[in-house]
């Protein structure tokens, strides 16, 4: 089946006019996602810069400078909006010093007009840089649960620059290729290719979206909103796990319980938005005293955290919780420059043979010994392995 350039400039610009429509109605449903923004450009931008080089293509002003430039854009536009969508931290000066270098190209093609050759051979150069810059982003800076959906849309810029390297081949060597099967395929697949390109890139695009807001649901469900710390879902689930483990080699398990002392009378006397302050504070100072790898450290409740420490020796344990208190007590939060001093009462419990439950029931009752005791202090279940430590 053969289709004139006519024909196939129209079938684009519609397909482009379709995909740029489906991502702006997408991007006003879906807020709150800069990429997806970004994207929606770089579509319209894309169907542009095919009008503008399919009404002209006699190496124009139109065609050459407005459309090629509009293309770099777009290649910029999805660079950045990947970027950003993995957040990689990309300036926006370099690929737009790209955009600048290709646009000052264009311009001199068209005041001095090369052979058709060189002007085909700079062009595929220009879309292997972006091609495998793209391919770079999705591959080596994407997180690993993203993996699956950037490495599909890295398959599609893959086979983008497979496509200009062939036609780069055949423009070197007209004498070996002209008049072929790969050469009238190419010429007539460099339209249809863009179509099918286009629409496998938005496809991407939307796989990526839909897996980052699968992640993002997921974090949410195991974290809690105000603290960014696991909820007490997440901890349970976790905890029974690495609990698990720890027992299975022999080793301790620790299960830290803090609990603000007279949490309601700030919360009364200052405010929700001041204790909000000093909840935020309260994990700030706890993450300051420096935390294990592999120690679990959630939201247990209102004002009740635990941290579950794995594999640590009891009286290690015991001089950690001792330190953490006394960081506490020695820094006050501020809410509006104004300092609120606050204290926490531990609960301790370390053990080899129990379980999460039993540690964390341990836990909880040496917690309210300590609150009965005066608070602002640490206490061990008489039955772990750790004497008390009351200061």
């Amino acid at each position: 089946m053969h289709f004139d350039l006519f024909t196939l400039g129209v079938i684009g610009a519609a397909i482009g006019i379709a995909i740029s429509m489906s991502f702006t109605l997408l991007g006003l449903v879906l807020r709150g996602l800069p990429a997806l923004r970004i994207w929606v450009i770089a579509f319209w931008v894309l169907t542009a810069a095919a009008l503008a080089q399919g009404l002209n293509e006699d190496g124009s002003m139109l065609s050459t400078i407005v459309g090629g430039g509009m293309i770099a854009l777009a290649n910029a536009l999805m660079l950045m909006g990947i970027a950003i969508h993995l957040r990689y931290p990309l300036r926006w000066r370099w690929p737009m010093a790209v955009v600048g270098l290709f646009l000052a190209n264009q311009i001199s093609v068209y005041l001095s007009p090369p052979s058709q050759t060189v002007s085909a051979l700079m062009f595929g150069a220009y879309s292997l840089v972006w091609d495998l810059w793209m391919i770079w982003v999705l591959l080596w800076r994407s997180p690993r649960d993203m993996r699956n959906t950037c490495g599909f849309t890295a398959l599609i810029f893959a086979i983008d620059a497979v496509f200009y390297l062939l036609r780069s081949v055949v423009v070197l060597f007209p004498e070996r290729f002209a008049s072929t099967a790969l050469d009238d395929l190419l010429t007539t697949w460099n339209y249809l290719f863009g179509i099918l390109s286009s629409f496998l890139l938005s496809t991407g695009f939307t796989l990526m979206l839909a897996e980052r807001l699968t992640l993002d649901l997921r974090r949410l469900a195991h974290t809690d909103g105000l603290t960014g710390l696991l909820n007490r879902g997440a901890l349970i689930e976790a905890g029974l796990r690495l609990v698990d483990a720890c027992r299975a080699r022999g080793q301790a398990c620790c299960v830290l319980m803090f609990d603000l002392d007279n949490f309601k009378a700030i919360n009364d006397g200052w405010g929700h938005a001041a204790g909000d302050a000093v909840l935020n504070h309260f994990v700030e100072v706890i993450r300051d005293t420096g935390l294990a790898q592999g120690a679990l450290f959630a939201r247990y409740g209102g004002e009740e955290f635990v941290l579950v420490l794995p594999a640590i020796d009891p009286a290690q344990a015991g001089a950690m919780a001792e330190r953490m208190r006394a960081a506490v007590a020695a820094r006050s939060a501020l809410f509006h420059g104004r300092p609120i001093n606050i204290t926490t009462s531990v609960g301790g419990a370390a053990a080899v043979d129990a379980n999460f439950e039993q540690l964390v029931s341990a836990a909880d009752v040496a917690l309210y010994r300590a609150k009965r005791q005066g608070r602002n202090q640490v206490a061990w279940n008489p039955g772990g392995a750790v004497a008390s430590v009351v200061p």
